[in-house]
């Protein structure tokens, strides 16, 4: 992690190839953690680095491209990993999921999409591995015998993994924008949130619906409503504030983008908050806080590693195919320069939902399409509307595809299978939600 920040002030340089030995070094010491999934993936890195060496003009740029996409991943998600553990150890983030999850039934769609999209600013993929077990535990607690019960976990589950994935078009710390704005600098970055919340608040509306409609003779039961906890609501925007102010203040100084700057900011932010958390607490704070950073270093971290190595070859992998795949003659291929824009920039999104049931993750595509359309001058289409659409495309997939992250989390986490959170739950949501993208598209362009 160290390497790669420093790296980005010497591209090419040390730092950078000792970025890349350690990330190959950890991905050896992990073969006998991974999965299929990883295992698919480093064959696939494998296979298309062979490719790159027998037939492409200059590759070891291709290669150092594709190794410096793959370091930049794992060290990014590694580093999201200290912001979530500390927020993880926070009894204010606690009382937050707490009082998502325990809202009437007609405001509890509502409260959890929104605020699993808010709580993944700081939280990132947590956020589910916090919500799923407060939800099971508070619908089977309250009445374990109640044959509802499933029906109930169902609505509350969906409503997190919509409000996650619809979170990423505009989040400011979500992976599929912080990928893109490396690869295409020429995005406008606030437009786009502008744009992407909009949308996701549309998708909320029709999500509601789509709650209401389809359980609208579900007979509702008395709960008791948790009262809005408003100090742990204001640590938690304070957290949030802090996050984006340190964020901003080191690109600036630096430099450097806005993701460089939220990359520092994990760790800073880790150490202050374990602080934070010990203050008025009559023990050693200093000897406190030593113990929990260890123990998220040594013992939290490696555990994510599996899904840093996915994201590592995701990386490589769409930058070396964008390196065998001449950016002019793919973007004549796939019509950029003659298709209505509306209509191209509906088509990605759909494009990436039938990749990902293909194995290959979103972010393989984002970082495919980023690389090849990032390099044409001048792109001939709306770049931060390319962007957004891609985005669109991610989000689409994490609520419609089986084998996705975000599935697979839930899956694990939950017990539902990976077919029943995509396809039997979310099918006539995805429908509603695409629709709703192209109708976005064709308005934003102007029907061009």
């Amino acid at each position: 992690m160290a390497c790669v920040l420093i790296a980005r002030h010497d591209p090419g340089g040390l730092f950078d190839a000792v970025s890349f030995g350690a990330m190959l070094s950890v991905t050896l010491l992990c073969l006998r953690r991974i999965g299929l999934r990883e295992a698919y993936l480093l064959a696939v890195s494998i296979l298309l680095a062979v490719l790159i060496l027998q037939r492409h003009d200059t590759p070891a740029l291709a290669l150092q491209a594709g190794l410096r996409q793959g370091a930049f991943l794992m060290s990014f998600i590694l580093l999201l990993g200290f912001l979530y553990e500390a927020a993880l150890k926070s009894p204010s983030i606690t009382e937050c999921g707490q009082f998502m999850t325990r809202q009437a039934p007609g405001k509890r769609f509502v409260s959890l999409f929104f605020g699993s999209s808010t709580m993944s600013v700081l939280f990132n993929l947590g956020v589910v591995s916090l919500l799923t077990p407060l939800i099971q535990n508070g619908v089977r607690s309250s009445n374990p015998n109640d044959p509802m019960n499933s029906v109930r976990e169902r609505r509350q589950l969906v409503a997190v993994q919509r409000g996650f994935a619809w979170g990423i078009i505009w989040s400011p710390t979500a992976l599929a924008p912080l990928t893109l704005l490396d690869l295409m600098p020429e995005i406008d970055r606030i437009r786009w949130i502008s744009l992407g919340f909009g949308i996701a608040l549309l998708i909320m509306a029709i999500g509601w619906l789509e709650d209401r409609l389809r359980f609208r003779k579900l007979k509702r039961r008395p709960q008791t409503i948790l009262p809005p906890p408003f100090r742990a609501i204001g640590f938690f925007i304070a957290a949030f504030s802090w996050l984006l102010f340190i964020a901003v203040t080191v690109s600036r100084l630096s430099e450097q983008s806005i993701v460089y700057g939220l990359m520092v900011a994990c760790p800073i932010m880790m150490l202050g908050w374990l602080i934070a958390q010990q203050l008025g607490e009559p023990t050693n704070t200093l000897k406190n806080v030593g113990r929990s950073v260890k123990e998220i270093v040594f013992d939290k971290l490696p555990l994510t590693l599996p899904v840093s190595i996915t994201l590592a070859c995701a990386g490589f992998i769409g930058r070396a195919t964008a390196a065998l795949v001449p950016a002019e003659q793919f973007a004549h291929i796939v019509g950029i320069n003659t298709m209505p824009h509306f209509v191209f920039l509906s088509l990605i999104p759909l494009t990436i939902l039938v990749a990902s049931w293909m194995a290959f993750s979103p972010i393989v595509a984002a970082v495919f399409l980023g690389s090849v359309f990032g390099s044409l001058s001048p792109l001939p289409i709306d770049p931060t509307l390319l962007a957004l659409s891609i985005s669109c495309g991610w989000a689409l997939a994490m609520t419609s595809s089986p084998i996705v992250t975000l599935v697979l989390l839930m899956a694990r986490t939950s017990g539902y299978s990976g077919r029943t959170l995509a396809f039997t739950w979310n099918t006539g949501f995805a429908v509603a939600s695409y629709t709703l993208v192209v109708l976005s598209f064709w308005i934003l362009t102007g029907g061009e």
